[in-house]
């Protein structure tokens, strides 16, 4: 081979390998990009029903996420909730501060960059890092929960451990989402609650997801309801029209989960 083949390969050689790291580092940036426009928590709807749940249920939040506790009551069980995509994890809050007051022990992970899927084991890291603390809530059942993306981040954890006595899960609590991986040979429990005036869930996924459902599943519409309001962050693009309050839609919320984890 000459010498002047050799510099040309050289040469096509090094403008394909800038090309490549051009390519990954606008794929990054672009997608830093993506998740910095996300939904903030809406603190003023929060502290409202902080306010009205009052001395019932406490909280704390570390580098991990935040934890409610209900306080003067035994804990009636725990559920772990992964956020919808792109939305600040704190905008579950008023949720969770529902039902601490009710009797649960509520964790939210923060995800990172605000996208449950890229952190569907994250309940394995806190579950090591604060084993002693868990020890405390007793013998209770523990359920995963999720909203829309992170409903389904949910579902996929449970899914890949199915083998594994569903990583130690009863029951798979979905709000305004669907499972895209099969549960259906599950022992799992699955409620799902959806707004009847939802504009973002995809209803055509969400009808061909009832082949993946586990064979025990509870199905709960409320009425006026919409997507975002399982939330505090406001009315995300696409979403329909409520006919009832964000604080409403909560504590309907609320009152279903903790109707079916007490049928059990």
């Amino acid at each position: 081979m000459s010498l002047d083949k050799k510099k040309k390969i050289k040469r096509i050689i090094l403008i394909l390998a800038l090309l490549l790291v051009v390519s990954l580092v606008a794929a990054f940036v672009g997608f830093k990009i993506y998740t910095s426009n996300y939904y903030a928590a809406d603190e003023k709807e929060i502290e409202e029903v902080r306010d009205l749940v009052g001395d019932k249920a406490i909280s704390f939040t570390d580098e991990t996420g935040t934890v409610f506790i209900p306080s003067g009551q035994d804990t009636r069980a725990v559920i772990i909730f992964y956020p919808g995509g792109k939305v600040e994890f704190s905008a579950y809050s008023s949720l969770m501060y529902e039902l601490a007051a009710k009797g649960y022990v509520c964790v939210i992970p923060k995800m990172p960059d605000n996208l449950a899927f890229l952190g569907v084991d994250v309940i394995d890291d806190i579950r090591r890092k604060y084993a002693e603390e868990m020890t405390i809530v007793g013998d209770v059942d523990w359920y995963l929960a999720g909203h829309s993306l992170g409903g389904v981040a949910a579902g996929r954890y449970l899914a890949e451990n199915a083998g594994n006595a569903n990583g130690g899960f009863k029951g798979l609590i979905l709000c305004a989402s669907y499972p895209a991986d099969d549960l259906s040979g599950t022992n799992l429990r699955m409620l799902s609650i959806r707004g009847s005036n939802d504009g973002v869930l995809k209803a055509d996924k969400y009808e061909e997801s009832r082949g993946f459902w586990p064979s025990n599943s509870t199905e709960k519409v409320i009425d006026g309801g919409i997507h975002s309001y399982f939330g505090s962050y406001g009315i995300q693009a696409g979403d329909g029209t409520p006919t009832i309050s964000n604080q409403e839609q909560i504590e309907i919320t609320a009152s279903l989960i903790d109707e079916w984890i007490s049928g059990n």
